[in-house]
């Protein structure tokens, strides 16, 4: 019983250790959000979300062994024990960190009766919080006589594509707005001018300018039909891909429209909410009448940032997946050396850093813009990158996450039906908070 209490008063310990962690992570954002990168608030925010579950199980456990304390005799606590001494497992499915046989028993109890819970109610809540991290409306029909699906089989499993997500809703600002019918936000677009004054002359005056947006929820919803032989795989395994592609397609579909909005935002008195660098021969972002990215290309966009007085820190370059290879094969005049250096994330290929000599620029990105390199001139305006700080834009949930299974529409040709919505709506609330690369319409 000893090495009961011993346990309890170790996993105290680490709970205090992880509370001081995120103190600590939690003054850090306060005392450098200005200076925090986009790519070191990703750090961050992940880094937060391990504190989170790692909190969490410790919390379950420490709570168990409380309840073992107080209700085992002498016996049936050494029993306890030897579960304690057994060798510690690893489970990635459920954490991201390894965790005693116990503790990976007692949570994966808790997780499967969550998932028994699903499969007879057919209907799952997560809630607004969680999911401040979301997206893609679609359809599809998956079947088990689908070329590429895996048959299920008592614990198979179903494997992945490549990687789905767009991270740039990951970088912009997200916020719960559970109950709200719409949300506005006002900004500053310019401030007053001060002048000199004239001793016994009334100054002509000079009142700064705001403007606002109105933040209107949509209901972003994803349908998916799954055959009904998915039910005689595990219940953890049926529950947790469920929920899975649901919210990955719901976060697909969010990110899409980021940048839509990001593309066309007006305010309420329909104002562009972002400004547009045209490409030309002149500034070297069009060669005759293609688009072109030279070795100008990164330090152009970049400097073009913000006034005249300043260049905007902490942006990042969205851009299409052709013109980051566009970026890779631009080379010197003379010594026919990469002008740029692309670095990928180790953790997060889809970001990175290109640098142009001592200009660094995080990347992201973004399958739905249209690669600059090589569109041809048409007869209307083709926006191409993006280029501004991910704060500027936020995104608002106004409810929660939810998924639902139905068998009643499908039921003849054996297949469920699987809907994952959720209310939600963003745009961009500071004035010019990004510049739009655009490749100008044909004269005429």
């Amino acid at each position: 019983m000893e090495k009961v209490i011993e346990q309890l008063r170790n996993v105290n310990l680490k709970i205090e250790q992880i509370k001081a962690k995120k103190e600590e992570l939690r003054k850090k954002l306060e005392e450098h959000r200005a200076q925090i990168t986009a790519e070191e608030f990703a750090e961050i925010r992940a880094e937060k979300e391990k504190l989170d579950s790692e909190l969490a199980a410790k919390t379950e456990l420490r709570d168990r062994l409380s309840e073992i304390s107080e209700s085992e005799n002498k016996n049936s606590g050494e029993k306890t024990i030897k579960m304690f001494e057994e060798k510690e497992l690893r489970s990635t499915d459920i954490l991201r960190y390894d965790l005693s046989a116990m503790e990976h028993r007692e949570i994966r109890k808790a997780f499967e009766k969550r998932a028994e819970e699903f499969k007879k109610s057919r209907n799952l809540r997560i809630s607004a919080e969680e999911i401040v991290g979301l997206s893609n409306s679609g359809k599809r029909n998956i079947t088990t006589s689908t070329a590429g699906i895996a048959k299920p089989t008592l614990v198979g499993g179903i494997t992945n594509p490549f990687n789905e997500l767009i991270t740039i809703f990951d970088q912009v600002q997200v916020v719960d707005m559970s109950g709200a019918g719409s949300y506005k936000e006002s900004f500053m677009k310019a401030s007053p001018t001060a002048s000199a004054k004239t001793e016994g002359t009334a100054q002509t005056a000079s009142d700064p300018t705001f403007g606002t947006v109105t933040i209107a929820p949509q209901n972003i919803a994803v349908t998916s039909y799954v055959s009904r032989e998915l039910q005689k795989v595990t219940p953890l395994n049926y529950l947790g891909k469920v929920t899975e592609s649901a919210m990955i397609a719901l976060r697909v579909k969010l990110a899409q429209d980021i940048v839509t909005k990001i593309k066309t935002g007006m305010d309420d008195s329909s104002n562009p909410m972002y400004q547009t660098l045209e490409a030309s021969t002149a500034n070297g972002l069009l060669n005759a009448t293609n688009g072109q990215i030279n070795e100008r290309t990164l330090r152009l966009i970049a400097m073009s940032y913000g006034g005249d007085a300043n260049v905007y820190g902490n942006a990042v370059l969205y851009l299409n997946k052709a013109d980051l290879i566009a970026f890779g094969d631009v080379r010197g005049t003379n010594n026919k050396l990469p002008v740029y250096k692309i670095t990928p994330n180790a953790t997060n290929p889809n970001i990175g850093i290109i640098e142009d000599g001592g200009l660094a620029v995080p990347y992201c990105l973004v399958p739905t813009l249209t690669a600059h390199q090589g569109t041809a001139q048409t007869t209307a305006a083709v926006q191409t990158m993006i280029y501004g700080s991910p704060f500027n834009f936020k995104e608002v949930i106004f409810g929660d996450f939810g998924v639902m299974v139905s068998d009643e529409y499908k039921f003849a040709e054996g297949l469920l039906t699987v809907m994952g919505e959720v209310m939600a709506g963003g745009s961009v609330v500071v004035d010019k908070g990004f510049i739009v690369v655009t490749i100008p319409k044909t004269s005429g």
